[in-house]
């Protein structure tokens, strides 16, 4: 398993209700062909695919594969995360699980070139526990470790990141109850101790620490980005860093890793990590090509992304030291999870 222009995925579900959903890795648009209608009928040739779920810890993914498990959740032993896999009932847009809650984004055409968004909170047997209502697209999302807070970004305005005409929502909800606990939009913002405010606050891309209260997140103003560091239950948040998106904290809670734009605003992504205890950041080299992911960590020392491009559509492992070129992981998938 271990051993440059931006490009963004067209999704036809998506296409067909008009919309484009962002989609980590980009510059050129690269189509996700559906299923042929002998493959929807089971008549092609289907990969062996595994009986019953893989022990904790697992690789959860949204599969691509074109056969009737594309868009499905799919599960897979870390061990070999590209063979057989585990075909759970949901189908999602991105999706996400720690503890023994999962949230998965779903956008369903309804006929006319419109679409209706929705979150979904599930359980260990991927049932639908409840549902949320999204007011546009669906972007990222993560749990707390615990499971019992997520996140989600919504876009509002826009579809797409990359040229900075966008609008986002994000929201912290209570797994457990249903209940939200508010958009970061309304929470109070510093900057070198004195209030920030802007009228064109932009968050995306949570990342929970393990008390579930404490996290990281992105803010966009003026065509500006920050890493901020907030607490739920006091809404509120200060920046810690000029010039990162899509922060992902460590299993250790000692690093982020990010992503940050080089070449000004037409130019690519590359990421990063940063030192909690030192504030040193530490450029990774090994990927040469833009990254347009929030990535996970897959242990300690490696992180896993989505990036499309020769190979197709691949979530590929990159080790956090050395400058060693990254590996694909999981071909056919997107949206990486380690349920541990």
């Amino acid at each position: 398993m271990m051993g440059a222009v931006h490009r963004y995925i067209r999704r036809p579900w998506l296409v067909t209700a008009g919309l484009l959903l962002l989609v980590a890795g980009s510059a050129r648009f690269l189509r996700h062909d559906r299923p042929s209608e002998s493959a929807s009928r089971g008549e092609a040739a289907v990969p062996h695919r595994l009986s019953a779920r893989p022990a904790r810890p697992f690789a959860m993914v949204v599969s691509l594969a074109p056969d009737d498990s594309f868009k499905h959740v799919v599960l897979a032993p870390l061990g070999a995360p590209d063979g057989p896999r585990f075909v759970t009932p949901l189908t999602c847009e991105r999706v996400y699980y720690a503890g023994s809650r999962g949230l998965c984004l779903e956008s369903r055409s309804t006929g006319s070139g419109s679409a209706t968004h929705m979150a979904h909170v599930f359980d260990e047997q991927f049932e639908r526990l409840r549902t949320l209502t999204l007011t546009g697209p669906p972007s990222r999302t993560r749990l707390s470790p615990d499971g019992r807070r997520a996140a989600f970004t919504v876009f509002d305005e826009g579809h797409s990141y990359a040229d900075g005409i966008f609008s986002t929502r994000t929201t912290i909800i209570d797994t457990a109850a249903g209940d939200v606990i508010g958009d970061l939009e309304s929470w109070s913002i510093t900057r070198d101790g004195r209030p920030f405010v802007n009228r064109d606050f932009n968050f995306w891309g949570v990342t929970f620490a393990s008390d579930g209260n404490r996290f990281f997140a992105t803010l966009r103003s003026q065509g500006r980005y920050y890493l901020i560091e907030g607490d739920v239950d006091a809404r509120t948040a200060h920046v810690v860093l000029q010039g990162g998106e899509c922060p992902s904290l460590s299993p250790d809670q000692t690093r982020v890793a990010f992503k940050r734009r080089l070449g000004g605003s037409q130019g690519w992504w590359q990421l990063a990590v940063l030192d909690l205890v030192t504030n040193d950041v530490h450029p990774l080299a090994g990927d040469t090509e833009s990254v347009d992911d929030q990535v996970e960590w897959l242990d300690a020392g490696h992180l896993l992304y989505f990036r499309p491009g020769a190979q197709g559509n691949v979530v590929w492992v990159l080790a956090t030291q050395g400058d060693s070129a990254p590996e694909p992981f999981a071909r056919d998938a997107f949206s990486p999870a380690i349920v541990r």
